[in-house]
Formats: structure tokens, C-alpha cells, sequence
């Protein structure tokens, strides 16, 4: 499995019009490891961290899983968990977007 993770940040008062902006040093990306679990979502089964460019590979079995952001409640981050199946052979792609710095009265 292989993909890019996208940190897109919302900070108030950063733009008149209030849309969101990536600017994301390499280190920024260490701050948010990926896990994989089960299809179930109960058994975490790897934990992956991106590179500097926001990229990441981990070799996985044949199944299906959920990728999800470490710490996705607790920490009140904003991403969608992303279901996906492996298939002998082949790589598939599954991209994990976050959007942090949420603007008061923005949820």
C-alpha cells in the first residue's frame, strides 16, 4: 500500500477569504502517523509515518483494511478514515487527507 498524506491547515485570521492553505515543513509530516487496522477496525495491524514530502509505503498481506490517523478523536483532527483492500501483486494507492487549525465556529 502506498500513498500521500495531505495536511491542510485553517488557522484564523491567515487569509481574508478564510479557505484553507498547505504550508508543511517535512517535519510537520512526523506529527501525524498513519495506522492500519482490520476491516473490523478493532486490530491495529501496522503503523506507517510519512516522509518529508508527505509520501509513505508499507507492505501488507492480502486483505481488506482501514487507514486512519493515530489518535484521530482524541486529538480533534479532522480525516476521514479510508477503507481499502490489498490484492496479491499489486500496490494499490490510498491517500489520507487532514485538515488541523480549525477557526473558531468552523465545525
Amino acid at each position: 500500500m502506498e500513498g500521500h498524506l495531505k495536511i491542510v491547515s485553517l488557522g484564523a485570521g491567515e487569509s481574508s477569504d478564510a479557505m484553507p492553505r498547505q504550508t508543511v515543513t517535512p517535519e510537520k509530516y512526523a506529527e501525524y502517523p498513519l495506522v492500519v487496522f482490520s476491516q473490523d477496525g478493532k486490530r491495529e495491524i501496522a503503523r506507517v509515518t510519512a516522509d518529508g514530502n508527505g509520501n509513505y509505503r508499507i507492505p501488507l498481506p492480502p486483505s481488506a483494511y482501514i487507514l486512519d490517523l493515530q489518535d484521530r478523536v482524541a486529538r480533534h483532527l479532522r480525516a476521514k478514515p479510508q477503507p481499502f483492500t490489498v490484492v496479491s501483486d499489486q500496490t494499490v494507492r490510498v491517500d489520507m487527507n487532514i485538515v488541523i487549525g480549525f477557526a473558531r465556529g468552523a465545525l
